[in-house]
């Protein structure tokens, strides 16, 4: 597990993480990203965990698309790129707190994001 000794330093950066049509179109570097900043926070506690998680799901909606029409395919991609980030920004930061509060938010286990 890392840990970075400088508190000030914590962030997490949430990419746009978009089905692979998306991404052939627009080069991964393209994509839009969003650092989340944490050093505020004591991501050990379940309070500090919670309001991580907003964050990073508000992030999330910053980066990833949204649809406004009734058009089911981008409805669906837009809904996996906020599971995805979220996800992977859980993930990245090495918290269990921070994966409770995800799984119970999800209704899932994290442990098959481990790999995103």
């Amino acid at each position: 597990m890392k840990t970075n000794t400088h508190k000030s330093y914590r962030e997490v950066l949430i990419a746009a993480a978009l089905a692979a049509a998306f991404v052939t179109v627009a080069g991964a570097a393209d994509l839009p990203q969003v650092h989340v900043n944490y050093s505020d926070l004591n991501v050990n506690t379940a309070a500090g965990a919670a309001v991580l998680y907003q964050r990073i799901r508000g992030a999330a909606e910053q980066v990833c698309p949204t649809f406004l029409a009734r058009d089911l395919n981008a409805e669906a991609a837009a809904k996996a790129c906020k599971v995805r980030a979220i996800g992977e920004a859980v993930a990245a930061v090495h918290a269990p707190a921070l994966t409770q509060v995800y799984e119970g938010k999800m209704g899932i286990k994290a442990e098959r994001f481990a790999s995103l």
